[in-house]
Protein backbone atom coordinates (compact mmCIF):
# COMPACT_ATOMS: atom_id res chain seq x y z
CA UNK A 1 0.00 0.00 0.00
CA UNK A 2 1.40 3.37 -0.97
CA UNK A 3 1.45 6.22 1.48
CA UNK A 4 1.02 9.83 0.43
CA UNK A 5 1.41 12.81 2.80
CA UNK A 6 0.66 16.51 2.51
CA UNK A 7 3.20 18.91 4.01
CA UNK A 8 1.63 22.22 5.03
CA UNK A 9 1.64 25.17 7.42
CA UNK A 10 -1.52 25.65 9.48
CA UNK A 11 -3.27 28.87 10.43
CA UNK A 12 -1.32 28.95 13.73
CA UNK A 13 1.94 29.05 11.72
CA UNK A 14 2.98 25.50 12.61
CA UNK A 15 4.47 23.12 10.06
CA UNK A 16 2.38 19.96 9.81
CA UNK A 17 2.21 16.66 7.96
CA UNK A 18 -1.19 15.21 7.18
CA UNK A 19 -2.21 11.64 7.99
CA UNK A 20 -1.20 9.17 5.27
CA UNK A 21 -3.63 8.45 2.46
CA UNK A 22 -3.47 5.65 -0.08
CA UNK A 23 -3.30 7.50 -3.40
CA UNK A 24 -2.04 10.65 -5.08
CA UNK A 25 -5.61 11.69 -5.89
CA UNK A 26 -6.64 11.35 -2.24
CA UNK A 27 -3.63 13.44 -1.19
CA UNK A 28 -4.57 16.14 -3.70
CA UNK A 29 -8.13 16.18 -2.34
CA UNK A 30 -6.75 16.38 1.19
CA UNK A 31 -4.54 19.34 0.17
CA UNK A 32 -7.56 21.06 -1.40
CA UNK A 33 -9.58 20.63 1.80
CA UNK A 34 -6.72 21.85 4.01
CA UNK A 35 -6.25 24.91 1.82
CA UNK A 36 -9.95 25.69 1.46
CA UNK A 37 -11.30 24.82 4.91
CA UNK A 38 -8.35 25.46 7.22
CA UNK A 39 -6.56 28.18 5.25
CA UNK A 40 -3.40 26.08 5.25
CA UNK A 41 -0.37 26.90 3.11
CA UNK A 42 0.54 23.79 1.14
CA UNK A 43 4.26 23.03 0.62
CA UNK A 44 4.26 19.72 -1.25
CA UNK A 45 2.84 16.24 -1.42
CA UNK A 46 5.22 13.35 -0.90
CA UNK A 47 4.54 9.80 -2.00
CA UNK A 48 6.16 6.42 -1.81
CA UNK A 49 9.80 6.09 -2.89
CA UNK A 50 10.24 9.85 -2.51
CA UNK A 51 7.83 10.85 -5.28
CA UNK A 52 7.07 14.57 -4.89
CA UNK A 53 4.26 16.73 -6.23
CA UNK A 54 5.57 20.32 -5.99
CA UNK A 55 3.55 23.18 -4.55
CA UNK A 56 2.85 24.77 -7.95
CA UNK A 57 1.35 21.55 -9.31
CA UNK A 58 -0.71 21.03 -6.16
CA UNK A 59 -2.09 24.57 -6.22
CA UNK A 60 -2.95 24.30 -9.94
CA UNK A 61 -4.94 21.14 -9.15
CA UNK A 62 -6.59 22.79 -6.12
CA UNK A 63 -7.70 25.75 -8.27
CA UNK A 64 -9.12 23.49 -10.97
CA UNK A 65 -10.99 21.30 -8.43
CA UNK A 66 -11.98 23.97 -5.94
CA UNK A 67 -15.66 23.07 -5.44
CA UNK A 68 -15.66 19.28 -5.53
Amino acid sequence: MSEWKVFYRDNLDHDRISPNVSSKEAALAQARNLHRDRRAKIYKIEGPAGDIVPKDDVMRWVSAHRWR
